[in-house]
């Protein structure tokens, strides 16, 4: 995979869809603070990353395509199955919870694109994300380390948050086909 390719193809989609993606974003980080908000509006954040890597027009609505009830459960179900162990880890003690936290974001990395661009129920996204990131777990952990670097970044400005939440997002999306070699997105 060719990483600095992905991010450039990645800023072209960002760019021609930006106010939708950053209004997008303001929506997911204000409406999650409302909880039970935050699983729906992170799978439109998702939905929205998916749609420019298509070439379609983005629109802020799409940021509510969480809300079906179907993709409402399932995006629950894998926040849930990601949160717990990493809140029970931090409970524990903060080492294990900063140990799930980054193995988690390396084998779960694509587990909500791929809800997205398969439309696939939240265990089989988390099954098939495991399955991708140790075929290429090189390039999984770049991606990683990359996106805690520019989310480090954007949450140092505060407002970088929504321009890096949805640009890492378009980054997931067109990466799964590289990963898988297949074409999907």
């Amino acid at each position: 995979m060719e990483i600095e390719k992905l991010l450039k193809d990645s800023w072209e989609i960002f760019q021609k869809n930006m106010v939708a993606y950053i209004i997008g974003a303001i929506i997911t980080i204000f409406g999650s603070m409302i909880v039970i908000t935050s699983a729906p509006l992170f799978y439109g954040l998702t939905y929205m990353a998916a749609k420019g890597a298509r070439g379609e027009t983005v629109e802020i609505s799409d940021v509510f395509a969480g809300f079906k009830p179907d993709k409402f459960i399932q995006s629950w179900i894998l926040f849930l199955v990601l949160g717990i162990p990493i809140f029970i880890g931090f409970l524990l003690l903060i080492i294990p919870g900063i140990i799930l936290s980054i193995a988690f974001s390396i084998l779960f990395l694509y587990a909500m694109p791929l809800m997205v661009l398969k439309d696939a129920t939240a265990i089989d996204a988390l099954k098939e994300s495991m399955e991708m990131a140790k075929a290429d777990i090189q390039n999984t952990i770049i991606l990683v380390v990359i996106f805690m670097i520019l989310n480090a970044i954007g949450s140092a400005v505060w407002v970088g948050t929504f321009l890096t939440m949805p640009f890492t997002l378009i980054v997931l999306i067109l990466a799964i086909p590289l990963l898988t070699k297949g074409t999907t997105a």
